[in-house]
């Protein structure tokens, strides 16, 4: 049976590597469960501060059996108040974790058009233009923080955004309306990533945003293409990812955005998932 779209593998697989459960068997982070490996460790999210317990990888017969894994987790990490779980692209996901954060591969049918008209330019960041770069990002945090029911303290969304905005391999491009000064939208990318998992590097879109709802169909569109230049001229796939917020009446706000990006072209790679601790 051929696959169906939902089920088809990412060109681009962000499956574990042939030696990553080596390589964390030496780091002492392997372990066994009914006989089955489970790569985890305790984990402190930098914005929010929680202490998760971080699971990189699971095999895919305890997944399915998630009550016994959790079990596990939550017995042998006692101070951590929740489980995060990688679930490779195609692996359904039982009903006990809850999405977090889903991962995509723009993988476009067809090239964008070229040469329709446009009422603005899309120019790479220069030094001088941290300051909206960073009232962007710094939202974006805030915003996925406050959508996860943390309304805190925001120094750690402020370091997240300091250690973007000074990592070598950043790259901003905005959105800039003939006449007018200020940028009215960004893309900003991570050109180094790496997937230690699954021994992948990639280029990683952190955010893009455009204030103007006019322009803002068509300006993210040329923003992704300048994004995905910028991972073509590495050989590299360009990775985004969408925060799930917390359940609405038993439903997830962002399964929409992931579906209306699937239409354009983008393809899941893997996923996070979270229980909190019963």
């Amino acid at each position: 049976m051929n696959p169906t779209p939902a089920d088809a593998p990412s060109p681009a697989a962000f499956g574990a590597a042939d030696g990553y459960l080596r390589a964390a068997d030496e780091a002492g982070l392997l372990s066994l469960v009914d006989g089955l490996p489970v790569v985890a460790g305790e984990y402190v999210e930098p914005v929010t501060g929680e202490l998760q317990c971080l699971v990189e990888h699971a095999d895919p017969r305890l997944i399915a059996r998630a009550p016994t894994l959790l079990d596990a987790l939550f017995r042998r990490h006692r101070d951590c108040s929740s489980a995060v779980v990688r679930l490779p692209g195609p692996l359904p996901a039982p009903a006990e974790l809850r999405p977090l954060l889903t991962y995509l591969e723009h993988t476009p049918a067809r090239p964008p058009p070229t040469g329709a008209p446009t009422s603005f330019e899309i120019t790479e960041a220069a030094a001088g233009d941290e300051e909206p770069i960073a009232r962007w990002l710094t939202r974006a945090i805030d915003d996925a923080a406050a959508d996860r029911g943390h309304t805190g303290g925001r120094e750690g969304g402020a370091q997240a955004v300091r250690q973007l905005l000074t990592a070598p391999d950043r790259r901003s491009y905005l959105v800039r309306v003939p006449g007018t000064r200020a940028p009215v939208g960004h893309a900003t990318i991570l050109t180094d990533a790496y997937d230690d998992v699954s021994d992948t590097p990639f280029v990683e879109l952190v955010d893009i945003l455009v204030d103007d709802d006019a322009l803002r169909r068509t300006a993210t569109a040329a923003l992704v293409a300048a994004c995905a230049r910028a991972a073509a001229e590495r050989d590299a796939p360009l990775i985004g990812n969408v925060a799930h917020p917390l359940p609405r009446d038993g439903r997830d706000p962002a399964a929409a955005v992931v579906a209306a990006l699937r239409r354009q072209g983008w393809t899941p790679t893997h996923r996070y998932r979270y229980a909190a601790r019963p």
